[in-house]
């Protein structure tokens, strides 16, 4: 399969083009596209041929490595990708993946269609119907303390919001510390792992759930008023393209978080989408309450309140619970 012609139509976002205009924008034979339609339908690609609108993509199989890699411009996340029908989650697997070594995974994706037992922060169950997300775990070794996670977090945050915005046409907002949100929604979430390392260098695991083509009846009642998912807002999201996007822009912005030259960028992005800033809310932290209006977020992604008794206090992300 030519993953060109399959990204093509996608591209199209359901729109039909005519055969002869496909293979002169591909540089392929007529023949030769041909060939390539009859191969797609093997792969599970459903391509209605119209004798005068031409060719449209119907329906189409679940994520699928070869194309989200194809002449992906990007460095290092996203170099290698594996996609997989079900798994307990996509964490767990790029940890079983990392544990090959830096040279073999270090940038690798891990996709799933479906997840038997995904998690969230604080211990929470990510649920998702099979094929209906993004659900996605990259595997980065990175220099000093591995645990890292704000930073990674932070980062994560802004490319997932982009990869959207640039798919959807949707402003994506940051409610801290790892929520994606849409009109204060939940759309997404992060989740970071680091374990010890006795080196300089160790692996850490970003895991993401992005929700993509679910309506509500999906969701559980109890979370119904408080999520959304992209095509809740919006038509013909590819979740492909989607994935495409979000490797590229992770792979930018992690870069740029780790460079001392890019680092101010990222924080300012991840405050200008931060929904939490300007609020009042309670926060938890080592079995204490705090009260009182978010006024910033610090160099280091905590969180700055002025409390409500007085005085400012910072509450990092690794160890701090909005609770409202």
């Amino acid at each position: 399969m030519d993953p060109r012609v399959s990204l093509a139509l996608r591209r199209r976002r359901s729109k039909p083009i005519a055969p002869d205009e496909l293979a002169r924008e591909l540089g392929l034979a007529p023949k030769r596209l041909v060939q390539e339609i009859e191969e797609l339908a093997r792969a599970g690609f459903a391509i209605e041929s119209h004798p005068i609108l031409g060719l449209r993509l119907a329906a189409a199989p679940g994520l699928l490595a070869d194309e989200i890699v194809w002449q992906l411009p990007v460095s290092r996340i996203g170099r290698h990708v594996r996609c997989v029908n079900q798994t307990s989650s996509t964490n767990d697997l790029a940890w079983q993946e990392a544990a090959r070594g830096q040279d073999a995974a270090d940038g690798l994706a891990v996709f799933a269609e479906h997840q038997t037992a995904g998690r969230g922060r604080r211990g929470n169950a990510w649920i998702a119907p099979a094929g209906s997300s993004i659900l996605v775990s990259v595997v980065c070794w990175i220099t000093g303390d591995p645990n890292q996670g704000a930073l990674l977090t932070r980062a994560t945050a802004v490319a997932a919001a982009e990869a959207i915005e640039e798919q959807a046409s949707l402003k994506v907002g940051i409610r801290w510390p790892n929520d994606l949100v849409l009109d204060d929604r939940k759309v997404g979430g992060i989740l970071v792992e680091a374990r010890p390392s006795t080196g300089a260098m160790g692996p850490v695991v970003i895991g993401l759930g992005l929700n993509v083509s679910q309506d509500l009846a999906a969701f559980p009642p109890e979370i119904r008023r408080i999520v959304t998912s992209l095509a809740m807002l919006v038509e013909d999201v590819d979740r492909t393209l989607l994935a495409r996007s979000l490797l590229v822009r992770l792979d930018r912005v992690l870069g740029l978080a780790f460079d001392p030259r890019g680092a101010e960028a990222v924080r300012q992005s991840a405050a200008e989408r931060c929904r939490t800033l300007g609020r009042r809310i309670t926060i938890q932290e080592s079995g204490s309450t705090f009260r009182g209006e978010v006024i910033g977020l610090d160099p280091d992604y905590a969180l700055v309140l002025r409390l409500s008794e007085g005085g400012i206090r910072s509450f990092p992300a690794m160890t701090a619970h909005v609770m409202a």
